[in-house]
């Protein structure tokens, strides 16, 4: 079938329905096959439209590879840190992880867009507008579940887990990977994949240097088109070989069916 031949893989497949498709994406559920997933694409893309993008794919260079995997990946990252709440230098991570990205040739292109000071209401809208491949958040976890963004008046507003799996599960459009970079997120990267691949979370507080550290190693393994599981571990490690004493603290959670240790970032 020509569209196996194009999209053989399932990150593939699966990127290019989410960024071209969402309305048939976001009737995928967990567990599906391919064979499903692709009489839904058959079902709700305008044959017209389809037809256009797999034949753009065909003239691609890399056509019958994996072209799906080529294009840039976009991280949005998600920092908030309430003023009633310890302060966490959030630019240092997010300083890092350019840095890491900006040196040396690597395979892939990945673009960090920041956000700051993000506030319980930005979520939707930045969803919405920037259709992320990667979401970050840098900031605080509560042993609640929660993520801790912030009012108007920078005072904390709690997001509580089954409210972003809920968000997630509707606007997870090209979403792939979660990095929940603060305390206590373990149990929300675990619910987080019922919609995405792959999420990491904390299993307990982690200092500044550590996730600035681990956030920098992960997202320059992924630039160097690792994959995710893999580049899960040099992140760990990393901060073994920088005797930075957290490597156990960041956890990965993988949704049922994906295969972490070969599953790329789809651009």
């Amino acid at each position: 079938m020509r569209i196996d031949r194009l999209l053989r893989t399932d990150a593939d497949f699966e990127g290019f329905v989410g960024d071209r498709f969402p309305e048939a994406s976001r009737r995928f559920t967990d567990g599906m096959d391919r064979v499903r997933k692709t009489n839904i694409l058959l079902q709700y893309a305008d044959p017209r439209l389809l037809a256009r993008h797999l034949r753009l794919l065909e003239r691609s260079p890399r056509a019958g590879t994996t072209s799906a995997t080529v294009g840039p990946i976009k991280i949005l990252f998600l920092a908030s840190n309430p003023t009633s709440t310890s302060q966490l230098d959030l630019s240092r991570e997010e300083r890092r992880i350019k840095e890491r990205l900006g040196a040396g040739k690597h395979q892939r292109v990945i673009d960090v867009v920041a956000r700051w000071a993000v506030r319980r209401s930005d979520l939707q809208r930045l969803l919405l507008e920037e259709r992320p491949h990667v979401l970050h958040f840098s900031g605080h976890g509560s042993g609640r579940a929660q993520l801790l963004f912030e009012d108007d008046d920078g005072n904390i507003a709690p997001v509580e887990a089954k409210a972003l799996v809920n968000l997630i599960g509707i606007l997870k459009h090209r979403l792939q990977l979660v990095v929940l970079n603060a305390c206590d997120t373990e149990p929300l990267a675990g619910a987080l994949v019922r919609h995405v691949a792959c999420a990491v979370g904390m299993r307990q507080a982690i200092r500044d240097e550590a996730a600035a550290a681990f956030a920098a190693a992960f997202y320059e393994a992924l630039a160097f088109d690792e994959p995710i599981e893999p580049a899960f571990r040099l992140a760990c490690v990393a901060l073994e070989v920088w005797q930075i004493p957290e490597q156990q603290t960041p956890v990965l959670r993988v949704k049922r069916g994906v295969d972490a240790a070969t599953r790329r970032l789809a651009g």
